[in-house]
């Protein structure tokens, strides 16, 4: 019993880390933002790009974040699987293809945008 206790120990540190991962990145592009649009330089087509590379950062970090969700029900599954924890897994992870298929996207607008 010491060890399922210890393993969910550890898949709860794992889930936190990606929290804090997305948490701290939130907050960060937030005060990004708010320093973009407060202060108002013309040149609006550079304020698109910067909007971009930002919305990349954010989407870039959450997948990271993301990733560390993954792993914590990976093992959580792995030790306990029952039916929630596997489609808790699932759903992280069809979150994680559609964010990364959208990445994709804002990489290559970016791109395209830089040429």
């Amino acid at each position: 019993m010491a060890l399922l206790e210890l393993v969910e120990i550890v898949a709860w540190v794992i889930a936190g880390f990606g929290l804090i991962i997305i948490i701290l990145s939130s907050f960060d592009i937030f005060i990004r933002l708010s320093y973009l649009f407060l202060r108002k330089r013309p040149g609006h087509e550079r304020e698109r790009m910067e909007l971009i590379v930002l919305r990349g950062k954010l989407t870039t970090r959450i997948i990271f974040g993301l990733d560390f969700l993954i792993a914590s029900d990976v093992v959580l599954s792995v030790i306990v699987p029952t039916l929630e924890e596997l489609t808790r897994l699932g759903g992280v992870v069809l979150i994680r293809v559609i964010l990364t298929f959208l990445i994709s996207k804002e990489t290559q607008e970016l791109e395209k945008v830089q040429s």
